[in-house]
């Protein structure tokens, strides 16, 4: 069974200073996602209409009833080319908790960002990698963004309907994406969503067209002891640790601190990153988190580079996936700032910051 995610809820708010799980997503991608929730878009797919306004994230392969006696029953999925590449993507980005690794996803159409999740990493044990979907019970159509394995070539829907994997531009490692569109039965009668709506029944094929189970599994192991603290308090000893200087009104409010860290157990699919510290700043009255990020397979060693980011114009060393978050190489990690007032911000603290690997 593809496991349950993690939805990222932009109206989510976390006190300053405080660093949890909820956190994987950084507080500028939740304020992209609150603008752009709320906001009925309709967008024409292979003729289907899709509407993305109100998103869950769900598991697929659970017992979902098929469409009701008479509803129309539909499976389509987009395939990337290059007249349409632009419609729809999957971008994969780290999800940023301390001592844990794993991957968010974010959905694109026509360029923009929509709903994400977070929470899976890509091992050959479990073949979807995350299921998400989204729909509105205005529309007679829900939409499922299935990210698999390389091996799978195509998805079962419901028992009935083949939908293709494809290549996405967003998707690393030979990761695969579906586009499924179902008949939406998930509304109550009072026209609304249940609050753990119910999406279609996806089984994993390979290129033989044989079934390939998915395990049950509800979240990646963590792999070290996390200790977090708060101002006033002192940062704790751990695995890694940040020092700032020379940055007038710079303020560190809390944060959290891995030590007793572990490889992943198991085989993952590419590479995999883990955050062993992060700590939030103040400058200018604008929060900033800062962390230091290591190879999950093989921490202390010389970590691959993080997919989406690319450099800097104008800023050699620097790296950005075109949002909130900006990078560069440290020792045998990345440190990387979220948040802040920019990308000058960003790169500000990062010339700042001390980073010390005894790994």
């Amino acid at each position: 069974m593809p496991q349950l995610l993690i939805h990222e809820p932009a109206e989510a708010q976390t006190a300053p200073g405080a660093i949890g799980p909820e956190q994987g997503v950084i507080e500028e991608a939740r304020r992209r996602q609150h603008r752009r929730r709320g906001r009925a878009a309709a967008i024409a797919v292979s003729t289907v209409v899709f509407i993305a306004a109100l998103a869950w994230a769900i598991g697929g392969g659970f017992n979902a009833s098929p469409p009701p006696q008479g509803a129309p029953s539909t499976a389509s999925v987009f395939q990337a080319s290059d007249s349409q590449a632009a419609l729809f993507n999957v971008r994969l980005y780290p999800y940023l908790t301390v001592g844990r690794a794993g991957w968010c996803t974010a959905i694109e159409e026509h360029g923009r960002t929509g709903t994400s999740a977070c929470g899976a990493l890509a091992t050959p044990s479990q073949p979807f990698v995350m299921v998400q979907g989204f729909g509105e019970c205005s529309s007679r159509y829900s939409t499922t963004i299935a990210v698999t394995t390389p091996q799978i070539t195509a998805v079962l829907v419901n028992g009935q309907r083949r939908v293709t994997t494809v290549p996405l531009p967003g998707l690393p490692y030979g990761l695969r994406g579906a586009r499924i569109v179902t008949a939406n039965d998930s509304c109550t009668p009072s026209g609304r969503l249940p609050r753990d709506p119910t999406g279609p029944t996806l089984t994993a094929l390979d290129a033989q067209g044989r079934a390939v189970p998915q395990p049950r599994q509800t979240s990646t192991p963590p792999q070290a002891t996390v200790r977090s603290w708060r101002y006033p308090s002192r940062a704790p000893s751990g695995a890694c640790s940040l020092s700032a200087s020379g940055l007038t009104g710079l303020s560190a409010r809390g944060g959290q601190v891995a030590s007793a860290i572990r490889p992943f157990p198991g085989q993952i699919i590419g590479h995999a990153f883990l955050p062993c510290i992060a700590t939030m700043y103040q400058l200018q009255g604008m929060p900033l988190k800062a962390m230091i990020v290591l190879d999950a397979q093989h921490p202390g060693a010389f970590p691959a580079a993080i997919p989406g980011f690319r450099p800097v114009p104008h800023a050699p060393g620097f790296f950005g996936e075109g949002g909130s978050l900006t990078a560069k190489r440290s020792g045998n990690g990345w440190l990387v700032v979220g948040q802040g007032s920019g990308l000058t911000q960003r790169i500000s603290l990062l010339r700042h910051l001390t980073v010390t690997l005894p790994l």
